[in-house]
């Protein structure tokens, strides 16, 4: 069974989106790009308002995709412009880009280490290594599910069953991509269970009531 792809970058700018998948597949990066839960049309490229392009690799490649781009970008960096906003950036403000890459596009984490560079600021890989793995750890804890969410799954589960295996479907089983290809829960482990819970009550439920629609009407 081949790998699936998982979204690497999301973009509302398709010649941008496009730009980085060419640059990716010079490098023989498996590339595929979605427009909107669509495949990639390059015929609505113009169309920039409210676009949700993700492009998407196999985790095996995020890494390597990720040096790719960095790369490229380290040379982008040398054609832009004294007006730029991030020279007005405060050296605390530029750090905060350097800490948090997945925040910002591979432009503003490049440019930002050379202007603290140009401010005296030189920052070793040791040390850019340890905010990676800070930042990993950190988007790896999985987050506390809304108590009224739970609730609401609960109560859905009894009243429109369909409605409530959708929410404990989500909660028990739900997955997020972390920067270096990893996929992680989204929810807590007592979380997740509340959602195999409510998963279950509203299978039951279903059963149910298609087995009370078959006695009523036969």
């Amino acid at each position: 069974m081949d790998e699936p792809f998982l979204t690497f970058r999301k973009f509302n700018d398709p010649e941008i989106a496009s730009e980085m998948a060419a640059k990716l597949k010079e490098h023989n990066i498996e590339v595929e790009l979605e427009d909107d839960g669509k495949l990639f049309d390059p015929s609505f490229a113009k169309n920039f308002l409210d676009r949700d392009i993700r492009l998407k690799l196999r985790a095996k490649d995020f890494e390597q995709a990720d040096k790719v781009m960095r790369f490229f970008y380290s040379r982008q960096a040398d054609k832009v412009g004294a007006d730029y906003y991030l020279y007005q950036f405060s050296d605390s403000e530029l750090m905060e880009i350097v800490r948090n890459p997945d925040e910002w596009g591979f432009l503003d984490y490049e440019l930002a280490r050379r202007i603290l560079s140009d401010h005296g600021i030189s920052i070793p890989s040791k040390e850019l290594k340890r905010f990676q793995e800070e930042k990993l750890k950190l988007l790896s804890r999985p987050e506390p599910a809304d108590t009224s969410w739970t609730n609401m799954g609960y109560l859905l589960a009894l009243i429109a069953p369909p409605l409530g295996m959708i929410i404990g479907f989500s909660m028990a089983g739900m997955k997020r991509t972390l920067p270096d290809g990893q996929r992680r829960f989204a929810y807590s482990s007592e979380d997740r269970n509340h959602g195999r819970r409510i998963l279950w009550i509203a299978l039951i439920c279903f059963v149910a009531w298609i087995a009370g629609w078959l006695w009523f009407w036969k």
